[in-house]
């Protein structure tokens, strides 16, 4: 066949692709920006945008909404797929970096707070094909039912590999094998590279064990706790955040004649690859990825303080043998109250004999009382500034300069959300609006701006007390995910199950809180390499553009994302004055 026909055929397959193929009347579509929580009832918006322009750094995730609405009656065998990206230089970025996924809805009976709602909410994400096992699972083709909104979740993964510059490619519509139309998608690629392990530290709580008895009905064996346990944990660390808790097992340990003995082989094969950077392998996204925490797994009692000092000083030795020290934390005391002090104190001084010293972490606003054993502070968000016109809600709300003074070598400061974002037990109040918060009924933004927040207030970590709190609580978290009188509370997963999700093996599904607070940890890089580049006071001119108090920052999203874009621009042109790529 001679060459000038085969590139005619090609450009007139590229052309049928990308053709915008008009709908029938009864398929109403549009598309929307992530930080939109599209309910099946909302109206269709009085304009309806139908493309997409993305921008990203090189090694980022970056999403977008596709809403679909059927007008006179159910439309099945709905389905979609995506061309590469080409830039006019012909550089590439195949469609096998797209990850599509069908929005489910959660039923809320209750708002968790007067900013929230109840009814139909989206949060669990069914892929096409999981990244876990590439299995193929059941959500698509899909019915968009009459009258109802059905949103798409997609995500485009740019490589540390693809070359800066505009890239144009499109989604495209069928039913029942026939196209109905093609979404036109611009992606702007910068020229920086976001790293793969985060530089916000983080510490999100996990439990292998309830997870296991979700997707088995029961605790199995080792085996089977380890390996569930080791998929939930990839995918934190696919969303940038590092875990605490895991399968719970303390490395087994003797102690004979004076010496402590501890095993570290069944530890080091389930948080060893984590923390060495193994765990996500080459060719996947963020391949390297390093947790940024560790926590010490403490046996229940020991008989004696000296017993206990000597398995704190073994878990030192081992972590700085490794090359993992700086990460290794004790999670000395949860919450105390002033009545604790004396015991976090007594059980403080113990580990500051071990040797290398043991970092201790309390979640506790800074108090003089303690400061001699705690090396991470972790306050409250509430607890950072006084929220005007309301009583105290923490005991203690010291100034900022109080921590400044502590941020001392070997001391840090990291913070936490809670029940105190909605209100603990309650449908939460007006003093309960405006802070960050991680539940499912709470606008997009503030599941995105807890790390705006971070850079904002100089903190260095953030800790979250369970990424799948409802898996314990003897319910099916696909039916009620709610506790602590919020929606979503402590619970970022749904247990991704055969059964339910199609394929062969268990994975965990994520939630649209768990795609923004990645969203919100990859603008934390953002602000990061700024910093890096052009100063810190860089910078904060666009942190202060998203937020002025820890319950008052912005929520509008097409503002929180033109921050966003306007913060890339910026750092993509302080990337080509130092040199091109970084």
């Amino acid at each position: 066949m001679p060459l000038r026909l085969v590139l005619i055929l090609l450009t007139m397959t590229v052309a049928a692709f990308d053709a915008a193929v008009e709908p029938p009347q009864s398929f109403t579509w549009w598309t929307t920006n992530s930080l939109a929580k599209v309910k099946p009832l909302d109206p269709v918006p009085g304009v309806q945008v139908k493309g997409v322009d993305l921008y990203a750094g090189r090694n980022e995730f970056e999403p977008f909404q596709i809403v679909l609405r059927a007008q006179s009656k159910d439309l099945s065998g709905v389905d979609i797929d995506f061309s590469d990206f080409r830039t006019s230089e012909g550089a590439e970025i195949s469609s096998k970096n797209v990850t599509v996924y069908l929005e489910e809805f959660v039923d809320l009976k209750r708002p968790s707070s007067i900013e929230g709602g109840e009814g139909l909410w989206p949060d669990p994400l069914i892929p096409r094909m999981d990244r876990y096992t590439n299995e193929t699972r059941n959500a698509f083709p899909f019915t968009v039912p009459r009258g109802r909104n059905q949103p798409l979740w997609v995500e485009i993964f740019v490589p540390v590999t693809a070359h800066p510059g505009k890239y144009t490619g499109s989604a495209r519509i069928s039913l029942g094998g026939n196209v109905q139309f093609s979404v036109p998608i611009n992606l702007t690629v910068w020229r920086f590279v976001l790293p793969s392990t985060s530089t916000l530290k983080s510490s999100f709580g996990l439990s292998g064990i309830n997870a296991l008895k979700q997707h088995r009905g029961r605790y199995t064996n080792d085996e089977d706790l380890h390996s569930i346990t080791g998929l939930y944990t990839k995918s934190a660390l696919l969303h940038r955040i590092s875990t605490n808790g895991g399968s719970m097992q303390p490395p087994k340990f003797s102690h004979d004649a004076g010496k402590m003995q501890l095993d570290w082989r069944e530890y080091d094969a389930e948080v060893g690859p984590f923390l060495n950077g193994a765990a996500i392998p080459e060719g996947e996204p963020l391949y390297g990825a390093r947790a940024t925490s560790a926590e010490v797994r403490t046996p229940k009692v020991f008989a004696t303080e000296e017993l206990e000092k000597s398995y704190w000083t073994e878990w030192t030795k081992h972590f700085q043998q490794k090359g993992w020290a700086d990460r290794l934390f004790l999670y000395l005391w949860d919450e105390p109250a002033s009545r604790d002090f004396p015991e976090v104190l007594k059980r403080g001084r113990v580990s500051a004999q071990t040797e290398p010293r043991l970092r201790n972490l309390v979640t506790t606003p800074f108090t003089r009382k303690l400061q001699e054993v705690v090396q991470i502070w972790v306050p409250l968000v509430n607890c950072l500034e006084l929220k005007p016109g309301y009583p105290d809600f923490c005991d203690e709300t010291p100034s900022l300069d109080a921590y400044a003074r502590q941020t001392q070598p070997g001391k840090s400061l990291w913070f936490y959300q809670s029940c105190a974002s909605h209100g603990c037990n309650i449908v939460g109040g007006q003093y309960f609006t405006g802070w960050p918060s991680y539940m499912i009924d709470m606008p997009g933004a503030a599941n995105r701006v807890m790390q705006w927040l971070a850079w904002k207030f100089r903190m260095e970590g953030e800790l979250y007390y369970s990424m799948n709190e409802a898996y314990g609580q003897g319910n099916d978290p696909w039916v009620n995910i709610r506790l602590s009188g919020g929606n979503g509370d402590g619970t970022l997963f749904y247990p991704g199950r055969p059964d339910r999700i199609g394929g062969r093996s268990d994975i965990p599904i994520e939630s649209i809180r768990l795609k923004l607070i990645r969203e919100g940890m990859e603008d934390y890089e953002y602000l990061a390499l700024l910093a890096r580049l052009d100063g810190r006071q860089s910078a904060d001119q666009y942190a202060d553009r998203i937020v002025e108090k820890p319950y008052l920052w912005e929520s509008r999203p097409e503002v929180f994302l033109k921050v966003r874009q306007d913060l890339g621009e910026a750092l993509d042109r302080a990337a080509a004055r130092s040199g091109g790529s970084m």
